[in-house]
């Protein structure tokens, strides 16, 4: 932008992070760092790897994208947006974060924003769900598939920091997942080293990667948040191991690109109107445009992620449809309320 040319990718990754930033600030209260620090990572699952269809969100065999971590809602608001799931969050709810009667509460209701699989407040809440909801699959691939029908084979990605890594739900959730060989869970560790407080050298000094191997998860290293093709390897490394979860520690920099990069001070509240404009310069972005979305961007993510999410969904109803005549009564068992 600014006379210069941005590859859409950039584009649609710094759209999430200023919608991030312009929602916090117009709201006066939230986390806008988080969502600016893994924008790419959020963009990259949902663009290029998850296996969703946003006209049908509750498409069983969905891919099931949690966000543990969920005073970043603004990130999973962006992507739910940007992607155009249906009867989801809009723009307007965009511009009311955090008001009553929207689609957008500080964090993510289940009950009332389609796309949100869960509810994530309590942090390492969503972590533990999700282990619940892979080992859901896991029960019901054994129950129903059959030879030739692999009705359920859904993964399960799920989005964490500093703060579900402390809670001891996490840690005993993480230990059944490593137990019953859960392959088809990915959890990504955003190692940004910052806390509402300060540094988390303050409270926090272990060694997770170490701890998750020892529960006999598979883990991986990505060394800069912002590099796609790091990130996109370490997804098809875990969608190439079959025989334990995989545990994706991703080193970011919360409030990227801002005067507060780094700062605990990017964490639980707004940037402020000098700094969200000196941040869009950064990012070669419009500095007095808010809630900007750039020609082409929401084509991106149709052409992407609808467009692979509804030929995956429609092969899905095609296999179910014979699935119910080979198999009338498994059929008829799934369909019971």
């Amino acid at each position: 932008m600014n006379g210069e040319k941005i590859n859409i990718d950039e584009l649609s990754i710094n759209t999430i992070r200023t919608l991030s930033m312009d929602a916090v600030q117009k709201a006066n209260a939230g986390h806008p760092g988080t969502p600016m620090a893994l924008a790419s990572l959020g963009y990259t699952i949902w663009q290029n790897y998850l296996k969703y269809d946003p006209q049908d969100p509750q498409w069983p065999n969905r891919d099931r994208f949690v966000l543990s971590v969920g005073h970043a809602s603004m990130l999973l608001y962006s992507l739910l947006y940007l992607s155009g799931v249906k009867d989801s969050v809009t723009l307007e709810d965009i511009k009311n974060f955090r008001q009553l009667k929207f689609k957008t509460p500080g964090h993510p209701e289940n009950y009332m924003t389609p796309g949100v699989e869960t509810t994530t407040g309590p942090l390492g809440q969503g972590f533990a769900n999700s282990v619940g909801m892979a080992l859901a699959e896991k029960f019901l691939g054994q129950r129903f598939n059959r030879p030739g029908f692999e009705i359920f084979n859904y993964n399960v990605y799920a989005i964490g920091g500093d703060g579900c890594m402390m809670e001891g739900v996490s840690s005993e959730a993480a230990s059944l997942a490593g137990h019953l060989k859960l392959s088809n869970l990915c959890w990504f560790y955003d190692n940004n080293q910052i806390t509402i407080d300060g540094n988390t050298k303050i409270t926090f000094t272990e060694d997770v990667g170490g701890r998750f191997k020892a529960y006999g998860w598979n883990v991986l290293h990505v060394d800069d948040a912002n590099d796609l093709g790091k990130i996109g390897r370490a997804i098809e490394t875990f969608q190439n191991t079959h025989e334990k979860p995989t545990l994706v520690i991703v080193d970011s920099h919360i409030g990227w690109g801002s005067s507060k990069q780094d700062k605990s001070s990017a964490h639980g509240e707004p940037l402020g109107e000098e700094v969200i404009k000196a941040t869009k310069k950064f990012y070669g972005w419009p500095e007095n445009e808010k809630f900007l979305i750039p020609d082409g961007v929401k084509q991106n993510f149709s052409e992407n992620l609808g467009r692979r999410g509804s030929k995956l969904r429609q092969e899905w109803a095609s296999l179910m449809a014979r699935y119910k005549e080979t198999h009338p009564d498994l059929a008829l068992e799934l369909d019971l309320p």
